[in-house]
């Protein structure tokens, strides 16, 4: 039985092999997720010609957290660890005067 929403074999076979070059992506929050628009182009000369290709995508917010890891991951990059300032910090800042005052002279 043949679904309508499926390629057909020779269809899915040549969109997989036709590689193409991510130059941009927007992202929206949604209720069941997140949605993805990505823009691609098959070779510089459709780039230079402004020939992109938009494709959404849509992602449960587990499916994006996974999709971070793994780039993360295969990047070699991590995310900032945000560092807790000390207690000595927290204790000049709050001895600082909130705003600079002028000698009148």
């Amino acid at each position: 039985m043949h679904d309508e929403l499926q390629p057909s074999g020779t269809e899915q076979k040549s969109s997989q092999s036709q590689a193409r070059a991510l130059v941009g992506w927007t992202h929206f929050d949604m209720a069941s997720g997140i949605g993805l628009k990505i823009e691609c182009t098959r070779s510089r000369i459709a780039l230079d010609n402004a020939v992109i290709e938009e494709h959404n995508i849509v992602m449960t917010r587990n499916q994006a957290l996974l999709l971070a890891r793994y780039l993360l991951h295969v990047t070699g990059q991590a995310l900032p660890v945000e560092q807790q300032k000390s207690i000595w910090s927290k204790l000049k800042a709050s001895f600082k005067p909130r705003h600079a005052r002028r000698l009148a002279s």
